[in-house]
């Protein structure tokens, strides 16, 4: 059996904020993260005002979250002693000066770390995410600054594979979380062939659970869109109240980063869209909006 246990150093740390704060200052991990971002200081082609990750490369942003009154951005990261995606960490004031914390999800027993949201309950932070050769994972932490996180199951909550060896109804990929009168609900990012030609269409696949661990497949999630393309897909999807409707931001391989707005049948558990449009025009690379995202802001926005 392959051996997928992370090559990163992976430490434990205490409960309280203060106890935090000093271990992250003597933390091996740490320093060697300090000292790679100060190598790239005089890099000219290096961001600025933007977040960037201080080693190695970054991929899609993942599960931008507040809590206990400090915003908590997760991306793919890459370490150089394992570049395989394992989820990257920062946290920040006000979303425009960035620290960087380390690495916080690992893989094991997913290969890699894919993309994916989190879930801010009263006493937790909830994060879901796609773990390649495995299936959608769940991993929660409570502690001040997010840096202690246990695998719900320690598996795949939602497999890619049935036990019995029968194709799936549905893909597992790129998951979403929300709750909804004390249940939670998924999406899991994909296509359907219900194209011209059975061509694939974007689709996003919807599940529920009450536990976190054990969830049931409901149905595809998305009415009435007439404003997706062929060949689109629903990777990355953020779906979240705005105002009196919804909103559900992907990101399409092929045409970039995109929204559809509707409303949220609660009895149906299904989302009408009326509308929908594109956060750039012409293909996903080199230039498009990758993994748009959103998250509630604590006071009552997103």
């Amino acid at each position: 059996m392959k051996n997928l246990t992370s090559l990163v150093p992976k430490y434990s740390f205490p409960d309280t904020l203060e106890e935090q704060e000093v271990a992250l200052a003597a933390n091996p991990l740490m320093q060697r993260l300090i000292e790679s971002r100060a190598s790239y200081a005089g890099d000219p082609h290096r961001p600025i005002y933007h977040y960037v990750n201080p080693e190695a490369m970054l991929n899609d942003p993942n599960g931008l979250c507040y809590w206990r009154g400090r915003w908590h951005l997760f991306y793919q990261a890459y370490p150089p002693e394992d570049p395989r995606q394992h989820w990257g960490h920062a946290v920040s004031d006000d979303l425009v000066h960035w620290r960087d914390l380390p690495y916080c999800i690992y893989p094991d027993p997913e290969d890699k770390c894919f993309s994916g949201a989190t879930l801010v309950e009263d006493d937790r932070v909830i994060a879901m995410y796609h773990g390649t050769e495995a299936g959608n994972m769940v991993a929660v932490s409570s502690d001040p600054l997010l840096l202690n996180w246990r695998k719900v199951g320690d598996r795949a909550v939602i497999p890619m594979q049935s036990p019995d060896g029968p194709p799936l109804p549905y893909r597992v990929f790129d998951p979403c979380i929300w709750k909804k009168a004390g249940v939670y609900y998924s999406l899991s990012a994909g296509t359907k062939p219900e194209g011209p030609a059975g061509k694939p269409v974007r689709a996003n696949f919807l599940f529920s659970s009450e536990d976190l661990e054990n969830w049931t497949y409901l149905h595809p999630f998305v009415e009435d869109d007439a404003f997706t393309l062929v060949g689109d897909d629903g990777a990355c999807p953020y779906f979240w109240p705005i105002g009196d409707r919804h909103i559900l931001l992907f990101f399409s391989h092929m045409s970039g980063g995109q929204y559809l707005l509707g409303d949220y049948d609660t009895e149906r558990d299904k989302f009408v869209v009326t509308n929908g449009g594109k956060f750039n025009f012409g293909a996903s690379t080199p230039s498009a909006v990758h993994a748009p995202s959103a998250t509630p802001d604590g006071k009552g926005g997103v």
